[in-house]
């Protein structure tokens, strides 16, 4: 069987490429260079002959010009490609940033309260993906914030060596996923009729999840730094941020990702557990390999 891979450079779908060729299936590598998703001739040509279709492609990007063009007009383009191509299945990765700031545990009947132009943009698109259930099986995937060897978490390990302090109390959950566990769920949703038409979350066991505190203390233990981190009160934070996002000293310090910093992020995944995916890694064992890497 055929599988299309949206994204396959990036760093999910490297893993799902990879993983995928393992277990026997023949991928099609759609990344940027071949699979413009603002193309439709030339997506269609880069899904001829697939029956999965995984979609991980995206612009993460908040201020880029284009967030809403790729995001949701780059998903519908798919989608009819998908259909033109008598595709069975298509897959989509969204993100657990469509619950925006919404308390407490969120489950998939959580409702949407998108606040970022990535989190609007990822809930347009899913309600394109839903409009097309009629035409083939959907799947959605919510993940986690999503732990891998990427700029991101490169910035934030840096950010944490030199001992900036932490905004705000840091008691909030920051529940997330391993990137391997992200391309294991995509590929336990292939063909399987208990995944059509559903919406799954994706991240690490609720039990192993830490606090945003107890993450930065676990990353400064691994880099061999003492004591605990310091921390400033949030008001003083957003005085920083405001001027931060001028000069852009301190990395990943602007008003919008404070803000995402403070959120409660707490997630069920009874929902996937319970047909049989479970996260294999806790994302302390991915932070251990990704601050050995850095």
């Amino acid at each position: 069987m055929k599988v299309a891979v949206t994204g396959s450079n990036g760093l999910i779908g490297k893993i799902l490429v990879q993983k995928l060729r393992g277990k026997k299936f023949e991928v099609a590598e759609c990344s940027r260079q071949n699979c413009d998703v603002l193309n439709p001739k030339q997506v269609e040509g880069a899904l001829k002959g697939a029956k999965i279709v995984v979609h991980c492609a995206a612009q993460l990007e908040e201020e880029a010009h284009d967030i809403f063009d790729i995001n949701v007009k780059g998903t519908e383009n798919l989608l009819e490609a998908a259909a033109k191509n008598n595709a069975e299945q298509f897959i989509f990765l969204s993100s657990v940033g469509v619950y925006g700031s919404a308390e407490g545990l969120k489950g998939e009947e959580t409702l949407p309260e998108p606040k970022t132009n990535y989190e609007k943009s990822k809930l347009e698109a899913e309600k394109k993906v839903l409009s097309f259930q009629e035409v083939f099986h959907t799947t959605i995937l919510r993940p986690a914030i999503v732990l891998g060897k990427n700029r991101y978490w490169k910035k934030i390990v840096s950010t944490i060596r030199k001992g900036f302090p932490l905004p705000g109390s840091g008691k909030n959950k920051w529940q997330m996923v391993c990137a391997e566990d992200v391309a294991e769920a995509a590929i336990f949703c292939i063909g399987k009729e208990e995944c059509f038409g559903e919406t799954f979350i994706v991240a690490e066991k609720e039990e192993s999840a830490m606090t945003l505190e107890e993450l930065v203390n676990f990353v400064r233990k691994e880099l061999g730094l003492k004591g605990g981190t310091g921390k400033i009160p949030l008001w003083i934070a957003k005085i920083m941020a405001f001027l931060n996002s001028f000069i852009k000293i301190i990395p990943l310090l602007t008003p919008s990702y404070l803000a995402r910093m403070q959120r409660e992020r707490a997630y069920s995944t009874k929902k996937l557990e319970a047909l049989g995916w479970k996260a294999k890694r806790s994302g302390k064992e991915c932070l251990r390999e990704l601050i050995k890497a850095a």
